[in-house]
């Protein structure tokens, strides 16, 4: 596990598909189907729903970006 350079939360990294590593955070969510956020598979995939308490639908991870509070930083222009 490493550290973000931004906001100093502890960060996991998935490889995409594309070849790319994407941060995430490290604790896992449900995701249900029927919303707009996203989230990334173990196996590198981007899907869409909606965290859900429930223990249904698909297990993700929320890309660091959408909570770090440094993100501005790192996005390229």
């Amino acid at each position: 596990m490493s550290r973000c350079k931004g906001c100093g939360a502890e960060i996991d990294w998935v490889r995409m598909k594309s070849g790319k590593s994407m941060p995430v955070d490290p604790e896992p969510v449900f995701v249900a189907e029927g919303g707009n956020q996203v989230f990334i598979t173990d196996e590198g995939d981007t899907i869409t729903g909606t965290a859900t308490e429930s223990k249904t639908g698909e297990v993700a991870f929320v890309p660091h970006w959408a909570t770090c509070p440094a993100y501005k930083q790192f996005k390229r222009k």
